[in-house]
């Protein structure tokens, strides 16, 4: 019998017109699947585009109020305005950090005399801004690099977007965002290269050096990211036994770069600051000799660059060295950081005919911070109860437990005055450590890339409500965050812990 489409009580589905269609319209499916795959990359989720929006709203959100100069930002604008006029600053810290605000008051028109003589420079809050932005994508996808699924990288980022003292160091002329952001981008593109093969695998491997490296040269204690990475791969070299050649170029690669990094960095800080300026006291008569306008200038004295770099990393250290003695009433114990006793007073504002005034602290979300003890706590628990269920994921815990330690107890060795924000590098990988955690146990980490997807009603519930009680803390301390007026008795309700006034 013929097949006959048109014929009554025939079934279209079986008809070789239906299959034509199918053949027909199967091409143009593979072809937009093709190109889908080919322009949309996929690690670029759809949430991790939300996060990364909403972190630049919460970041960039008047950024430039107040209009007024908070806390450190004394020092950090006046050491870019420097670089526009060529006056020679010290800080006891390395110098990029201060050499992107510099570039970032080129770039804005800001003037360098006016930066150093009371102008607050509020617009160069938008590097820090940007800095603070990138650095919640980024733990994203160093979640997705450690096995997270895409549910529990998206908690992770999202509980630390929720911080209020990571979202207070990102809004002013501070250092610390860029610090924190160099620092996870070496590690997570350390990860991306060690599952990538060929030239991709190389320029991955330079590109976490490099980040490395300018984790380095903005604060000495950036060289922690550089260690963790080296800890992983010395971790890897049974593994490359067979191929010597390869792991030692990789070895070259992780050392060579980093300090071709910092070298540089102090060379465009050199040959930025020429003239004699605020920072000439603390160098050695010879580095004096070579400043123009110093009493002691010498047009015939000639300094070369690692004579100039050793002076000046040696006045570095002296400069930490005569910290032990300092103290700050805001200066807390590092051991006291991860329940974030003691905050730090960052700005207060003029009191209105109410008695109503602004405040900036910083301070942390706490239902974030004593959150994540409990996270750690439950992680804890978990491995050793339920340690076959754990040991699908051993290694990423014991990297990100490692990248905690690493950050933290060294801290425990500093004789100086430190702070809170001391903590934040040890925070991301304690917030790491506990998602990481919490979603095994939960069974978040199942079906890694769906994210909709939850192993009971109650699961799904535990997860929402979470991010509930987190997003309540953080609009709770806004008003801490942003310097939004509140009256005494509204800031006392503030205040959970007598230590934080």
């Amino acid at each position: 019998m013929i097949n006959n489409p048109f014929l009554p009580g025939h079934d279209p589905s079986t008809s070789m017109v239906r299959r034509a269609r199918l053949r027909y319209n199967q091409p143009m499916i593979s072809r937009w699947q093709h190109y889908y795959r080919r322009f949309w990359p996929q690690w670029l989720r759809p949430e991790l585009l939300a996060l990364t929006l909403v972190a630049a709203l919460t970041r960039f959100w008047d950024v430039v109020a107040p209009q007024a100069v908070v806390f450190d930002e004394v020092y950090f604008k006046t050491y870019a305005g420097d670089y526009l006029t060529g006056n020679y600053y010290f800080d006891p810290h390395p110098p990029l950090g201060k050499l992107l605000l510099g570039g970032a008051a080129h770039l804005l028109g800001l003037s360098g005399p006016a930066l150093a003589n009371g102008d607050p420079g509020t617009l160069l809050r938008l590097l820090p801004a940007l800095a603070g932005t990138l650095i919640i994508p980024i733990f994203y996808l160093l979640l997705r690099q450690l096995r997270a699924s895409r549910r529990v990288a998206t908690l992770g980022a999202l509980l630390l977007l929720l911080d209020n003292a990571l979202l207070v160091e990102s809004r002013f002329i501070l250092i610390d965002s860029m610090l924190v952001l160099f620092g996870l981008s070496a590690i997570t593109l350390y990860l991306v290269a060690r599952r990538r093969r060929g030239a991709a695998h190389w320029w991955l491997l330079a590109a976490s050096a490099f980040c490395g490296g300018l984790a380095a040269s903005t604060k000495w204690t950036g060289l922690a990211a550089l260690g963790l990475v080296f800890i992983a791969w010395v971790a890897e070299l049974p593994a490359l036994r067979h191929a010597w050649r390869g792991a030692l170029g990789q070895l070259a690669i992780l050392v060579i770069v980093p300090i071709l990094v910092y070298l540089s960095v102090f060379a465009v800080h050199f040959a930025l600051l020429p003239r004699s300026g605020q920072g000439d006291a603390f160098m050695p008569n010879r580095f004096q000799a070579t400043l123009i306008g110093n009493p002691q200038y010498n047009p015939k004295a000639h300094l070369g660059f690692f004579e100039k770099f050793w002076d000046l990393n040696v006045a570095m250290r002296q400069s930490e060295a005569s910290l032990r003695t300092a103290t700050h009433p805001y200066g807390s114990p590092w051991y006291t950081w991860p329940l974030m006793i003691r905050p730090v007073y960052y700005w207060a504002g003029q009191a209105d005919g109410a008695g109503r005034q602004g405040n900036i602290y910083l301070l942390g979300n706490p239902l974030v911070w004593w959150g994540v003890l409990v996270g750690l706590a439950i992680t804890l628990y978990g491995y050793i109860d339920q340690h076959k269920l754990f040991r699908r994921w051993r290694l990423p815990l014991l990297l990100a437990a490692t990248g905690y330690v690493i950050n933290f107890l060294p801290f425990s060795q500093i004789d100086r005055v430190m702070f809170l924000y001391h903590y934040f590098y040890a925070l991301t990988f304690s917030l790491a450590l506990a998602v990481l955690g919490v979603g095994i146990a939960a069974g978040w980490m199942e079906h890694e890339h769906t994210f909709w997807w939850f192993p009971s009603r109650g699961s799904a519930a535990l997860y929402i409500g979470v991010v509930l009680v987190a997003l309540a803390g953080f609009m709770y301390f806004a008003p801490l965050s942003y310097g939004w007026a509140l009256s005494p008795a509204e800031l006392q309700q503030h205040m959970w812990l007598q230590s934080w006034r």
